[in-house]
């Protein structure tokens, strides 16, 4: 919830005056718009590419195999066990 109150605030009059400027604001920024009606949120508007790479980890994190493998290299990171990024890369050729 906190993360939506760093985001732009836009009511339903300002949404219809000035949306094509709030589309390129999204396109360009890559963040999101809450849209409000009476002060309340009531819808939140993202660019094409934020809402698939969101719909891509919904999908990813809903897969219960992966979900475990990913905490469980989350417990070895923790735990120290971790690779380097720098091995990773070296190994990668990076």
């Amino acid at each position: 919830m906190t993360e939506l109150l760093r985001s732009q605030f836009v009511g339903m009059h300002e949404l219809r005056t000035k949306l094509p400027k709030l589309l390129d604001a999204l396109r360009a920024e890559g963040t999101e718009v809450v849209i409000t009606r009476q002060g309340k949120p009531a819808a939140v508007i993202v660019d094409v590419e934020r809402y698939l790479e969101v719909q891509e980890a919904l999908k990813e994190f809903s897969n219960p195999a992966y979900l475990s493998d990913l905490l469980a290299a989350r417990e070895e990171i923790r735990q120290g066990k971790g690779t380097p990024a720098e091995e990773v890369f070296r190994r990668k050729g990076v």
